[in-house]
C-alpha cells in the first residue's frame, strides 16, 4: 500500500477556511531511473531538503512504571515544514522555498508519509515549472520529541531507524515512500533519509534558538522573558488559540531553521569531500578530514592506526550464499598490547580540592587553550612493525608514544600527585600506589621526585616530524580565522578541531546503546579512527600539563578544583608566569606555536570573588565577579533543577541554597523526558516523567580533609554557616576504598550530612574505630558457590585490566588467550566462561574483595604455585583488621 499522491490538509484553526490541497504528479518527479544493464543511478545534483518540527500540548508528567509510559501521549497542535530545493552546482542561486503548517483534526494524527507527501506537494503547487528529486532528507532538530507525533511512528522506527545519541536518524536504510495515484498506479518512490541538527550542531550551539543566530536569523520568540516564556509553553493550545499569527510564526521557523542549516551542512560536505549529501553528525567531518590528510601524504589509514586488510568469507542470510568481505583488524603486535594500552586510557584529570566556603578574593578559571587538539598535533607516525617491550623509564622521553605499568610513591610534600588510580567512582591520585599511564606522566612524575618501579612497558618508535594530525587541526584553524566570531564558519572548524579527539577513544570504554531493530543494547562500536595508543597519550599529556602547573604553585596559592583541561585558583599573574614555566609546559606552548596559533596557550574563562565547593564537578559561586557573561562558576554535579531554562544567576542561587539548606535524606523531585526505549516498547510520546532522587552535595573522598572549620558567609540576604576544608593527597587506594566503604554506612544509616566541624570530627571518629565488617561477603557467601563466583569475578577483573600481578605475567609470558585462561581456573576449581572474561572487561577490580573459605584460598594459592607467581595473592585476600 503507497502513499497516495493528493493530500488535503487545514493551514488554519478556523473551521471554517478552506482547506489546501496539492499533488505530486509523476511528470514533476526526477525518478533518476538506473540505465540497462542495472547499472547505478547517476551522482545526486539535486536534493530536496524538508525541515520539519511539531508543537503539542504536553501532557501532565507520567510516573516512573513501565504502565505510566504505555500510550503516554501528548496531544499535537500542528505540523510544519520548509521543504527547500537544492542543486549541487548551483551555490550562488537563493534556492527556491516552501513552508507551510499543517492543523489536524482534533484528537487525529497524521502518517509520517502523508506529511512527507503534503510537504513534497505544497512546493509543486508553489513552483508549477519545477520538478522534484526523489532524494529527499527530512530534517528536525531533536527528533525524538516531534517523530512519536506521527501515527506509525515506533513501527517505522524498528524497521527504518536508527538511535544516535537518544534521538533518531536513518544509517543504514532510507525510509522508502512509495507514492500511487488513487487507482493505486506507482508514480514514484521517494527515498527518505532522517537527519537530527542536534547531531550536526556545535557544542556550544545546541539549541535550536543557538543555530538560527548562527545561520543569520533569529527564532521567534513567544514572550519577553524565559519566565513568561516557560508558562506558555505549558499551555501551548492556549497560546495557539489566542495568538494565532505568532503561533504560526513561531512553528514554521523551526522547520525553516532545520532546513537552512542542513542546506549549509550539504554544502560544506561537498565543498569538503565532493559528496552531496549531509552527514549523520558533525565529529564525522574531522574523522573524514583526518584520513584525506593522511591520503594526501600517501599514508594508507591502516599503516597510521596500526591495522591491516583482509578478506573474510561470511555466509549472508539475505542472499542465502557466502559473501567475501573486507575487515582491518589492528597488526598482530599491536592487537597483543591493546587491551594493556587501553588500560592507560583514562580521561580527563576531574578533582575537587577545597569543600564548603572559601576566601573572599580574586579566583580565575583558567583553560588550556585547545588542548586535546595541541595534544594529538603532537603525535608522529609510530612504526608499529618495531613496537619494544620493557623499556627502562629512564629511556622512556617526555612525548614518546610510550605506556608503562609501575609502582610509585610521591615524596610527602607533593601537594597534587599525578599518577591516576582507577576505582569504580572515577580515578584518585593517591601519593602511592600502582598506575597505568603514558609517556608524559612519567616524565612528570620524575620531575616530582616520585619513586618509581618498572612492572612493564610498551614504546612504539615513531617517525619524527611525520606529524598524524598536525595537519589536520591546522587546516581547522586556518579556516576558523577566515570567518567571524559567532558565525556558522566559525564554530563548524573550532567544533571539528576540537571534538574529533573523541573519535580516537570511541569503543575503547565499552558503552552499551539502545538499538531500536533489536530492541536490546548493544555495544558502541569503534570509530574509523579509534586508536588506544593515541586516546592514551593525548588524554596523559593533557593531565600531565595541568599536573606540572599545579605543582608548581607555591603553598600560597589555593587550587579550588581541576576539569579535565582547567583549574579555578586564586593564583595571581606572577604566580600564574612561574607555574607554566616547567618543560612540559613549554612543550605545549610550543606546540601551539608549531600550529601558527596566536591565541594564549591559557586562557581566563571566568573570574569570581567567592566560590564554593562539595564535590568533583560540584562547585558554585557566592560571589559573583565583575564581567558579565563570565562571572558565575557553576558545576552542578549531577543535580537536576525542575526548571531546566533559567538565567544563570538564577540556577547559580538556587543550587547554592540547596547546598546550604539540604536535609539528612533529602530528594529532588524533577521531570525528565521518558527514555527513547521506553518510548519504542511502550509507544510513549516524549512526556515528561517525574523523576526523584537523593541530593548528593557531600564530598566524594577523593583526597582527605585539613584544616577544618565552620565559615560563615552571606548570600542573597541570608546568613549561612557551613563546614569548609581544604585537603590532602590520600596515602593509597586501599585508603580511598576504606573510607568510601565507612562512608557508605555511616552517611546512610541513618541519612547523615557533613554540615560542621562536629559533623566531620563525628565520621572521623567512626572511620578510626570502625572495623570493617564482612555483612556483604556474607551475604554473597550464603549463595549457592557465592565463594566461587567471587573468586571468579575478582580474578577476571584484575586479569582484564592487568592488576595485581597479571601485568608481570603479560610480561613474561605475552597475550594469554581467554579459553586458556578460563581452562586455568577451571582446573584449580573456579568454573568460567569466556563471556565471563568479556564481562569483567566493563569493570573495575577492586581488591580486598575475596570471600575467604577453604576452598577459594587453595585455588587461588593453586594459581600463584603452578601458573602465575606473579600473582599478588594480598591484593585479593581481605585487609586485616587490627586487634
Amino acid at each position: 500500500m503507497g502513499t497516495l499522491n493528493e493530500q488535503s490538509y487545514r493551514i488554519s484553526i478556523n473551521p471554517d477556511d478552506p482547506m489546501v490541497t496539492v499533488r505530486i504528479d509523476a511528470e514533476r518527479i526526477d525518478n533518476r531511473a538506473p540505465h540497462k544493464g542495472r547499472q547505478k543511478k547517476p551522482p545526486l545534483t539535486s536534493l530536496l531538503i524538508i525541515g520539519f518540527d511539531s508543537e503539542y500540548q504536553s501532557r501532565d508528567p507520567i510516573g516512573p512504571t513501565k504502565e505510566d509510559a504505555t500510550g503516554a501521549r501528548n496531544e499535537i497542535l500542528s505540523y510544519q515544514f520548509c521543504a527547500r530545493l537544492i542543486a549541487q552546482d548551483r551555490t550562488d542561486e537563493t534556492p527556491q522555498q516552501a513552508s507551510g503548517i499543517i492543523i489536524p483534526d482534533e484528537g487525529k494524527r497524521w502518517l509520517l508519509r502523508d506529511f512527507i507527501a503534503a510537504a513534497i506537494g505544497t512546493f509543486l503547487k508553489e513552483y508549477p515549472d519545477q520538478i522534484v528529486p526523489t532524494d529527499v532528507y527530512l530534517v528536525g532538530h531533536f527528533t525524538r520529541a516531534d517523530l512519536p507525533m506521527f501515527e506509525e511512528f515506533a513501527d517505522e522506527a524498528r524497521r527504518t531507524m536508527s538511535n544516535v545519541r537518544s534521538t533518531f536518524v536513518s544509517i543504514e536504510r532510507s525510509i522508502p515512500m512509495l507514492v500511487v495515484d488513487p487507482d493505486g498506479q506507482q508514480l514514484a518512490e521517494f527515498k527518505i533519509r532522517l537527519r537530527d541538527t542536534i547531531l550536526l550542531a556545535p557544542s556550544n550551539a545546541r539549541q535550536l534558538a543557538d543555530v538560527g543566530r548562527m545561520l543569520g536569523f533569529e527564532k521567534v520568540e513567544v514572550a519577553e522573558s524565559r519566565a513568561k516564556e516557560r508558562q506558555i509553553k505549558k499551555q501551548m493550545k492556549q497560546f495557539r488559540s489566542d495568538n494565532w499569527p505568532k503561533f504560526r510564526a513561531y512553528a514554521i521557523r523551526d522547520a525553516e531553521i532545520c532546513a537552512h542549516y542542513a542546506e549549509q551542512l550539504i554544502r560544506q560536505y561537498n565543498d569538503l569531500f565532493g559528496l552531496f549529501a549531509m552527514p549523520l553528525t558533525l565529529t564525522s567531518f574531522g574523522s573524514k578530514l583526518a584520513i584525506a590528510s593522511w591520503e594526501q601524504k600517501g599514508w594508507h589509514p591502516d599503516e597510521v592506526l596500526g591495522r591491516e586488510e583482509k578478506k573474510v568469507s561470511r555466509y549472508s542470510k539475505r542472499l542465502g550464499y557466502s559473501v567475501t568481505e573486507t575487515i582491518h583488524p589492528h597488526q598482530e603486535l599491536v592487537h597483543y598490547e591493546l587491551d594493556f594500552v587501553s588500560e592507560a586510557y583514562h580521561g580527563g584529570r576531574n578533582e575537587q580540592f577545597m569543600y564548603g566556603i572559601c576566601d573572599e578574593g580574586t579566583w580565575r578559571d583558567h583553560d588550556l587553550s585547545s588542548a586535546y587538539p595541541t595534544a594529538m598535533s603532537m603525535l608522529c607516525k609510530p612504526i608499529w612493525e618495531s613496537i619494544e617491550r620493557d623499556v627502562a623509564l629512564d629511556k622512556i622521553g617526555m612525548l614518546d608514544l610510550a605506556f608503562a605499568s609501575v609502582d610509585f610513591e610521591f615524596p610527602e610534600d607533593v601537594r597534587f600527585p599525578t599518577l591516576p588510580v582507577r576505582t569504580q567512582n572515577g580515578i584518585i591520585f593517591p601519593r602511592k600506589g600502582q598506575a597505568c599511564c603514558a609517556a608524559p606522566e612519567l616524565a612528570l612524575a620524575r620531575q616530582l621526585g616520585a619513586k618509581l618501579t618498572l612492572r612493564y612497558s610498551v614504546r612504539v618508535p615513531v617517525q619524527p616530524g611525520d606529524r598524524v594530525f598536525a595537519d589536520f587541526i591546522n587546516d581547522c584553524l586556518a579556516r576558523r580565522k577566515e570567518h567571524d566570531k559567532g558565525t556558522f564558519g566559525n564554530l563548524f572548524w573550532k567544533e571539528v578541531g576540537n571534538s574529533t579527539y573523541g573519535k580516537t577513544a570511541q569503543g575503547l570504554r565499552k558503552k552499551r546503546v539502545y538499538d531500536l531493530r533489536g530492541d536490546d543494547m548493544v555495544e558502541l562500536p569503534e570509530s574509523s579512527l579509534t586508536q588506544p595508543f593515541f586516546a592514551s597519550f593525548i588524554t596523559s599529556y593533557t593531565r600531565a600539563v595541568l599536573g606540572e602547573v599545579l605543582n608548581c604553585f607555591s603553598e600560597n596559592v589555593q587550587v579550588f578544583s581541576v576539569t579535565t583541561d582547567g583549574f579555578l585558583s586564586n593564583a595571581n599573574d606572577a604566580e600564574l608566569a612561574h607555574a607554566t614555566a616547567g618543560p612540559i609546559f613549554d612543550s605545549f606552548r610550543e606546540a601551539k606555536q608549531e600550529l601558527g596559533s596566536k591565541d594564549a596557550p591559557m586562557e581566563v574563562k571566568h573570574t569570581i570573588r567567592q566560590p564554593v565547593g562539595w564535590r568533583t564537578r560540584g562547585s558554585a559561586t557566592l560571589m559573583p565577579g565583575d564581567q558579565a557573561g563570565a562571572n558565575i562558576v557553576l558545576q552542578k554535579g549531577g543535580i537536576k533543577l525542575d526548571l531546566r531554562d533559567l538565567e544563570p544567576e538564577e540556577e547559580n542561587a538556587q543550587i547554592v541554597e540547596l547546598f546550604f539548606n539540604r536535609s539528612p535524606g533529602q530528594q529532588l523531585t524533577y521531570e525528565s523526558g521518558v527514555g527513547l526505549k521506553d518510548m519504542i516498547r511502550f509507544g510513549a510520546d516524549f512526556v515528561m516523567r517525574t523523576v526523584t532522587k537523593r541530593l548528593s552535595m557531600e564530598f566524594d573522598w577523593k583526597r582527605r580533609p585539613t584544616n577544618a572549620v565552620d565559615r560563615t558567609v552571606e548570600f542573597q540576604g541570608h546568613t549561612y554557616t557551613h563546614l569548609s576544608f581544604s585537603s590532602e593527597p590520600l596515602e593509597n587506594f586501599d585508603e580511598f576504598q576504606r573510607v568510601r566503604e565507612a562512608w557508605d554506612k555511616w552517611a546512610k544509616k541513618p541519612f547523615r550530612l557533613l554540615k560542621s566541624v562536629p559533623d566531620l570530627s563525628s565520621f572521623q571518629l567512626y572511620l578510626d574505630t570502625n572495623r570493617k565488617t564482612s555483612e556483604s561477603a556474607m551475604r554473597y557467601a550464603s549463595k549457592s558457590e557465592g565463594d566461587l563466583k567471587r573468586a571468579k569475578r575478582d580474578l577476571t577483573r584484575a586479569f582484564k585490566h592487568y592488576q595485581a600481578g597479571f601485568d608481570l605475567v603479560l610480561k613474561r609470558v605475552g597475550k594469554i588467550p581467554h579459553q586458556q585462561f578460563c581452562e586455568i581456573l577451571a582446573g584449580v576449581g573456579i568454573p568460567c566462561q569466556v563471556s565471563d572474561l568479556d564481562n569483567a572487561k566493563r569493570s573495575t577490580f577492586e581488591p580486598h574483595q575475596w570471600i575467604v573459605s577453604d576452598r577459594s584460598v587453595d585455588a587461588l594459592t593453586q594459581l600463584k604455585e603452578m601458573h602465575f607467581p606473579e600473582l599478588q595473592t594480598e591484593t585479593f585476600l581481605p585487609r586485616q583488621n587490627p586487634d
